[in-house]
């Protein structure tokens, strides 16, 4: 099997992560969605239809209050009032976010899928679940690189699946000084 080159910081990012592909990297609640934010959203992204912003027109559609456009639950990284900059690797990604990058490598998205489950309502209380799916080396044509496939699982508060989504990010080495 390919491994990244010996000594250099892929490598050892490789060494540390490999042996935790299947472990469950965090679980948190993300609070509850309330109506407010879900049609903030939904007009910020051009979702138009009255079901996400108005409670009549959702229960009419049949649903028990305003309902989230597919995609809001993937696409909220940050649920808080974010991560201070003092905070934020220079990359901009949080250090010790629910997806280990690696210290000073360079970090590319490689892909996104999201499995739509449930119908997510307001007052639905989301609880995140981030579990480390893959960690695969590849030699490509821009050099060795290490693909990190993590799971993000949404639940109601209560366990019912709402949404799943596989994000990866692609590692390489960082840029040699010379």
């Amino acid at each position: 099997m390919f491994t990244p080159e010996p000594g250099t910081p892929l490598a050892e990012y490789y060494d540390q992560t490999q042996s935790r592909t299947g472990a469950v990297l965090s679980r948190r609640s993300l609070g509850t969605l309330d109506a407010v934010s879900i049609g903030r959203y939904a007009l910020t992204i051009g979702a138009a239809d009255p079901v996400h912003y108005d409670a009549a027109a959702a229960r009419s559609a049949g649903y028990a209050d305003v309902v989230a456009p597919p995609n809001m639950l993937a696409a909220i990284v940050e649920w808080g009032i974010g991560t201070p900059e003092a905070q934020l690797q220079p990359d901009g990604t949080p250090l010790g976010g629910d997806t280990p990058l690696g210290d000073g490598l360079r970090v590319m998205g490689a892909g996104e899928e999201m499995e739509l489950v449930s119908p997510v309502t307001a007052g639905t209380e989301v609880v995140l679940e981030t579990t480390l799916e893959a960690v695969t080396p590849k030699q490509t044509r821009a050099g060795t690189c290490v693909f990190v496939t993590t799971l993000h699982t949404f639940t109601s508060a209560q366990g019912a699946v709402l949404n799943r989504n596989r994000r990866t990010v692609v590692l390489r080495n960082p840029l040699q000084e010379s």
